[in-house]
């Protein structure tokens, strides 16, 4: 009975929330993946591919310059409250001025490839983008404030929503297409978002803004070159496969993409928690602690995250047939290269936390910015010769090669002196992770 009871009491507070949470909205994403793609045929399916990837690319800026120095730096805020409020402000402008950027490039992504800009598509694209990077924020603010309970509602009201959405359009015999479906992701963000964050948006008073956004700067500066060396080439080589090879191909990529996101719903789950953890266990316990916590989370999600992606590449062609239907068949060898790409993430980004955890955001930069170049070097070459394989090999390597890097910068980088404050002897007990 120990070993089950030691599982339980892993698996209790806001690990298991944060694991939940991540499962809806990640399970969310995927079924409304193959939703779409049941749908609508393979080339409108590929459009609404393109929307959701441009969209990430402007998240996941969103998550660099405000919720990733957020869930770091919330636990020293001196004013909760209005650390919050000033947070949600800034979270805000950000959404909207990233809203006008999607909007903006996909218009000249169409115009460059000689088509009339499609202004219902646009103008859909900038409201997901503004709806899901506000919904991001709220979810990020309720963990950092012990509610973890209230943002799996938040997120589970919007998966709930999507499809009763859905339903009644078909009801009312309304064609889906691409705009449709990118419309109902916008407004049930909106819809489940906006009570959470309404009570959190009161003035914050501009000295708090300003030192709330110097404190975010700080750590962000160097988190946003690494979204756009890393996470933003991933998804420039989708762009341009879609671009070459066509709406169909970047339909079949985005059903591999969808395959492995099961994936890596557990490597996001630990956002909400793993940051956190590792930041208070490198203050109150220096290297030694860090490192335990780490090395216990890497052990705890290594086996399954192995097994399911093992489970997933093996019969890749099978789940394609099954989950999106016989034309993405084609696509397994995608599956494949991204399933081995997942790995190279997962073990980048545990390394990684002890970089965030010192506050060393640069040299997560420049060890990430040598997989731009690889990626550039290789995308051309990979697209001629194997199509949407070469392209799903491109970001594959890009990932290894920024593993590779930033496990050279840390054998190189000497362990930091502990600080007064951190405890001599760590117990590492006390920093190993619940989940």
């Amino acid at each position: 009975m120990r070993q089950p009871s030691s599982l339980l009491a892993r698996l209790r507070g806001p690990a298991l929330l944060s694991l939940l949470d991540q499962g809806a909205v990640s399970g969310f994403g995927f079924l409304s993946g193959i939703a779409a793609a049941r749908l609508v045929d393979m080339e409108a399916f590929g459009r609404f591919a393109l929307v959701l990837i441009v969209a990430s690319v402007a998240q996941a800026v969103h998550n660099a310059l405000v919720t990733a120095p957020l869930m770091t730096l919330a636990g020293s805020a001196r004013s909760p409250a209005r650390y919050a409020s000033a947070v949600v402000a800034g979270a805000v402008v950000l959404a909207a001025i990233l809203a006008l950027g999607v909007a903006g490039a996909l218009s000249l992504y169409f115009a460059a490839r000689g088509e009339a800009v499609p202004l219902d598509l646009v103008t859909a694209a900038g409201a997901l983008t503004l709806a899901q990077n506000l919904q991001l924020t709220a979810r990020r603010l309720l963990f950092v404030s012990d509610s973890g309970g209230a943002a799996l509602v938040m997120d589970l009201s919007r998966a709930a929503a999507f499809p009763v959405a859905v339903a009644i359009l078909w009801a009312l015999g309304i064609p889906l297409d691409a705009v449709r479906l990118v419309d109902l992701l916008a407004l049930t963000a909106l819809a489940a978002t906006l009570p959470v964050l309404v009570p959190r948006a009161v003035e914050p008073g501009r000295r708090t803004v300003a030192a709330a956004a110097l404190r975010h700067w700080q750590m962000a500066r160097w988190l946003l070159p690494v979204v756009l060396v890393t996470f933003g080439q991933e998804q420039l080589v989708w762009i341009l496969a879609g671009a070459s090879l066509g709406d169909e191909a970047l339909g079949g990529l985005r059903a591999a993409q969808y395959l492995v996101g099961i994936v890596l719903l557990m490597l996001t789950a630990t956002e909400n928690v793993v940051p956190t953890g590792a930041g208070r266990a490198y203050d109150t316990g220096g290297e030694a602690a860090l490192r335990a916590y780490l090395v216990g989370v890497t052990r705890r999600l290594g086996l399954p995250v192995g097994l399911l992606l093992v489970v997933m590449a093996v019969p890749a062609d099978l789940w394609l047939r099954l989950v999106f239907g016989a034309p993405y068949v084609p696509y397994a060898p995608c599956l494949r290269w991204l399933a081995l790409g997942v790995v190279f993430i997962f073990l980048r980004d545990m390394v990684g936390q002890i970089f965030r955890a010192r506050r060393r955001t640069d040299v997560i930069f420049r060890a990430f910015a040598v997989s731009l170049p690889v990626s550039l070097a290789l995308i051309q070459p990979l697209l001629a010769r194997y199509g949407a394989t070469g392209a799903a090999a491109a970001v594959a390597i890009g990932h290894g090669a920024s593993l590779l890097a930033l496990l050279a910068a840390l054998a190189r980088t000497k362990t930091p002196p502990a600080t007064p404050a951190q405890s001599p002897s760590p117990r590492p007990e006390e920093g190993s992770p619940r989940c």
